[in-house]
């Protein structure tokens, strides 16, 4: 009842069973054969095992789980059953028609009371036996349904089957089991219902009744594993792959509640079993390999309704066949590849099992922020054993330490915004936990790494998992948000974006609808052949609408006049429906007005707000329109091979498809711009429309107002990150992610790590920066150095101003920031008129850019020489007035003219701009006060002419992007009151005046 594209292709590698390693969950016995079917006798402490290829009963102790003896019987046990009173064991033995020398086909029975038994020859091969709670046992054979009754060892013909062929022996080697039989029966617990499946026939007999019920079905990939589970009471039934409702098994339609995700359709790989107690299933449901990723064999628990994967386990073989749980629910027995596999699964809880205290980290800092950050996580084992765990991360700018431990660890997970300078939007790492201990496959560690440029707007809420679908409640303050791996609704409130609810959805849901009452939610499913509903008063599911059989709703949209939706149908043609929401049921329009029902699988359907029309569009490029008033089709036109991206319907019959916006005909009228990337969202407000679009995942994304009467965009903001874009491997390819709240208060949109809110004036004007000049710090002249202070001189340069505390300097401060060639530079000051920064360690021809909360300022060229000496002022209080950093050694003083330099001094001269030095120091980063970092150009210092001894030329310890001259004087300076102490290093030069003295 499916086909999709990855069913093709699948590699002998997914049939191999992966050898045993630690930390799988399991016990395995082997019997020396192949296990065909399984029967519980708790009440003699046993397991009966059908060895068919052994041609014998294994019996296995449940108290050490060893086989202690055997019992021989006919050629190929194929099925067994043990009587509810516990009286006899019924075994089904397969033969064939046509093979020469076949065994009989026919049923042993033995009575476990006496050891007596006795064989009954049947006309045709018998593919499964199972007793109901009338301790008579239900046959299927190859041609008829029958009763059999163990004490007077009589047979009743039920029905009579057509359109089923038995496998014929012998068969080519390594052909197991399920691949002969190809049919599988099981009981409910209370023994009221039996269920079973062959090739192309569903069959269920009611006990009471003593009736059966056929039907026939197709399922593409082949419905396998070639098991059949049953819930308590005979309602949820799992076969195959499928998931179904036992009151319709066999109804008209019958439900598919859920069905596992990509099978291969394997017959002999995979098992199941529903755990009526915890509302869990157990499965193994083997799916295609790929490429370059071993193939492991994958335990599941998953939930009960739905088949979300709560856990998953490391199995030491593969399963093959029937799996039944124990009285107790706390003991689970499956065939596997060597024999029987035992679960506890009642002391899952027991079981060595990984987890990371956290799903997602998230790191957020500005573009212009070059320091390391860090973040603390958790590993525990949830058993509470010291479990041993590797962590490896998929990107080198993701670092964590330490690598390896034992469970409790905390983990220090570190990344380098070096590494994603280039990096404008969200990037997305992963950290793989695996352990040689753990029975579990941990979930790996999902890393979002944000490097926020200032212009860049809105607040990003965080929200794990796979996220494809957004509505905004057009009557509450929320908002509702389809996260497709966990099978749910996430409802959040509006006002304060925190997350109020969640509601269970059918397997793979795919697209959501308000009614256009405002009082259900509808939510279709890939995977599930039910329209699941809300009520949006109460936020409880109520009563599901049932689609017609074969019939999953991926996309519903909800008008005025008909809730239709777009199916995809097993086996074709793909349909539209449409809802009855009273009687919770749909039919298959028998044409879309005059145009057959006939869409592609991969179509969305929306709703103009007003409720006037339905808008479907297709991948292949056909779009259709539902007129409400006419309630028909009223245009069908495919002026494209290929469509997708976003999708919206106006009031006032405008629609978008993708870039294009079409008229009321459907006509394309205006392209729209494709510069700012990929179609993301688009929604209709009032007379304009409001659109978000972005290059690729990792880039930031672009919101903008989109005027209606000429496609060109205003008001073109960049958004924090990029907006989910259409996946080729996405169960749909068109994407809605734009959610404008009802109240005008935010604008929602779905993004790389959650959700991203911008205010409703997103776009409110803020004037962007701009660079007036840019001088060196100590003096404001205009040549300036390597790893010297500068000062930007010009408007809008920051909101606000703020300066730096002690310790490292970072890139960014107060939303502002400075680039050089697009490196971060360090800086200690903004205002909206300054910024005071250190210049990186290189020089030449080179641009510098203030980035701000208002925009990017145009870029300043300058040119950094490798030296460029220029001493500090130091405005002193009194007549001295404004006087260089020139300080006495002998009194620890600033040289003033009533603090003068001696002939005999030592002074020190604070300055800027010496460039370069060794060791060296990176910017933002305090000189070492251990080793001295000295200028790497020789300094040259006279006073009057004279040359002066220059005992040390470096940055000053401690300092950032300070340097000083230690300099002695010499009785040969000229005194005076004005004498030019220069500085000359390279081919730059500075002077200042000092006070000489004797």
């Amino acid at each position: 009842m499916k086909s999709k594209s990855w069913i093709r292709g699948v590699t002998i590698a997914a049939c191999l069973a992966a050898s045993a390693w630690a930390g799988t969950f399991g016990k395995v016995v082997a019997i020396g054969g192949h296990a065909s079917d399984l029967a519980l006798d708790e009440g003699r402490g046993v397991l009966y095992i059908a060895n068919f290829t052994a041609n014998r009963i294994d019996v296995m102790s449940l108290s050490d789980n060893t086989v202690q003896r055997s019992i021989n019987v006919a050629s190929q046990p194929s099925s067994l059953s043990v009587s509810p009173d516990g009286k006899y064991l019924v075994i089904a033995h397969y033969g064939n028609f046509v093979a020469p020398q076949s065994p009989s086909n026919g049923l042993t029975v033995i009575n476990l009371e006496t050891n007596a038994r006795q064989t009954f020859a049947l006309g045709s091969p018998p593919f499964g036996v199972a007793f109901g709670i009338d301790n008579r046992a239900f046959v299927a054979t190859a041609t008829e349904f029958l009763l059999f009754d163990p004490v007077l060892g009589t047979t009743i013909v039920l029905e009579p089957i057509s359109g089923v062929v038995a496998r014929t022996l012998p068969q080519p080697s390594a052909t197991f089991p399920p691949q002969i039989t190809t049919a599988s029966l099981a009981a409910s617990r209370d023994g009221l219902k039996i269920y079973g499946f062959a090739d192309s026939l569903l069959f269920a007999y009611d006990v009471n009744t003593r009736t059966v019920r056929t039907i026939t079905y197709s399922a593409s990939p082949i419905l396998g594993p070639r098991v059949v589970s049953v819930n308590q009471d005979g309602t949820r039934i799992t076969a195959g792959w499928w998931l179904l409702e036992g009151s319709t098994f066999l109804g008209a339609p019958y439900d598919i509640l859920a069905e596992f995700l990509k099978p291969t359709g394997d017959l002999n790989i995979g098992s199941h079993a529903i755990d009526s107690s915890r509302g869990i299933v157990y499965a193994q449901i083997p799916t295609p390999a790929v490429a370059n990723v071993k193939i492991t064999s994958v335990f599941q628990v998953l939930e009960g309704d739905n088949l979300a994967i709560r856990e998953r386990f490391q199995l030491a073989e593969n399963l093959a066949g029937k799996s039944i749980l124990s009285n107790d629910y706390n003991t689970l027995y499956s065939i596997s590849d060597s024999g029987v596999t035992i679960f506890p699964v009642g002391n899952l809880t027991k079981e060595r099992r990984l987890i990371a205290s956290r799903e997602v980290v998230v790191f957020r800092s500005s573009f212009c922020d070059r320091q390391t950050s860090s973040q603390e996580i958790t590993i525990l084992d949830q058993s509470g054993a010291n479990t041993d765990f590797s962590l490896a991360s998929d990107n080198a700018g993701v670092r964590v330490s330490p690598t390896k431990g034992i469970t409790p660890a905390r983990i220090r997970i570190s990344v380098d915004p070096a590494a994603f300078q280039n990096q404008k939007g969200t990037a997305i790492g992963t950290i793989t936990i695996t352990s040689n201990q753990a029975a579990n496959l941990p979930a790996n560690i999902r890393v979002l790494v944000n490097t926020r440029q200032p212009d860049q707007r809105g607040t990003v809420v965080s929200v794990p998992g796979k996220l494809v679908d957004i509505l905004p409640d057009p009557t509450r303050n929320r908002f509702y948000v389809l996260r497709q791996d966990t099978n749910e609704v996430l409802v959040f409130d509006a006002g304060s974006n925190i997350q109020i609810a969640s509601l269970r959805t059918g397997n793979t849901p795919t697209q959501m609808a308000i009614t256009f009452d405002r009082r259900y939610l509808l939510v279709g499913a890939d995977n599930s052949q039910l329209l699941f509903v809300f009520d949006l008063e109460t936020l409880q599911a109520t009563t599901p609408v049932r689609m017609p059989s074969t019939h999953y709703p991926k996309s519903v949209a909800a008008s005025a006049g008909a809730i239709l939706v777009a199916s995809r149908v097993a086996g074709g043609p793909n349909t539209i429906d449409k809802v009855d929401l009273n009687l919770r049921t749909a039919t298959a329009l028998p044409s879309l007005g005059v145009y057959k029902n006939d869409i592609n699988v991969n179509t969305a359907l929306v709703a103009s707000p007003n409720g006037s029309s339905i808008l479907v569009v297709q991948a292949d490029g056909n779009v259709l329109l539902y007129n409400s008033s006419a309630n028909t089709f009223t245009i069908s036109r495919k002026d494209s091979t290929a469509l997708s991206g976003a999708y919206a319907a106006s009031s006032f019959d405008q629609f978008v498809v993708g870039n294009t916006l079409l008229n009321s005909s459907l006509v394309a009228v205006r392209q729209l711009e494709t510069g700012t990337g990929l179609s993301s969202g688009f929604a209709f407000i009032d007379q304009g429309g409001l659109r978000i679009t972005a290059p690729n995942a990792s880039s930031p994304g672009i919101i903008q107002k989109v005027d209606l009467q000429s496609g060109t965009g205003s008001g073109v903001t960049r958004v924090i990150e990029a907006p989910l874009l259409s996946d080729p491997l996405a169960t749909l390819p068109f994407t809605r992610t734009l959610a404008p709240l009802a109240n005008r208060t935010a604008i929602v949109a779905l993004t790389t790590s959650g959700f991203t809110v911008l205010p409703w004036n997103y776009d409110a004007a803020v004037a962007p920066p701009t660079i007036e000049r840019v001088v060196n710090a100590a003096d404001f002249s205009q040549p300036i150095a390597p790893g010297g202070l500068i000062t930007v001189f010009g408007t809008n340069l920051s909101p606000i101003s703020q300066a730096t505390t002690p310790g490292s300097l970072p890139t960014a401060l107060a939303d502002s920031c400075l680039q050089v060639n697009g490196l971060g530079v360090p800086v200690l000051f903004v205002s909206p008129t300054q910024i005071n920064g250190q210049l990186p360690n290189f020089d030449g021809n080179t641009t510098l850019t203030v980035y701000t909360p208002g925009g990017v300022s145009d870029n300043f060229n300058l040119t950094i020489l490798p030296a460029a000496p220029s001493v500090f002022r130091i405005a002193s209080v009194g007549p001295d007035g404004s006087n260089a950093a020139i300080i006495r050694a002998s009194n620890n003083q600033l040289v003033t003219p009533s603090n003068p330099v001696h002939r005999t001094d030592t002074i020190v001269i604070y300055a800027t701009g010496l460039g370069r030095t060794s060791p060296e120091v990176p910017p933002g980063t305090p000189a070492p006060t251990d080793e001295l970092a000295g200028v790497q150009i020789p300094v040259i210092v006279t006073i009057g002419g004279v040359p002066v001894a220059v005992e040390f030329a470096g940055l000053t310890p401690g300092q950032i992007g300070v340097y000083q001259i230690n300099v002695r004087v010499n009785g040969r300076v000229p005194l005076g009151l004005s004498v030019p102490l220069v500085i000359s290093q390279g081919t730059g030069s500075t002077s200042v005046p000092v006070r000489v003295v004797e």
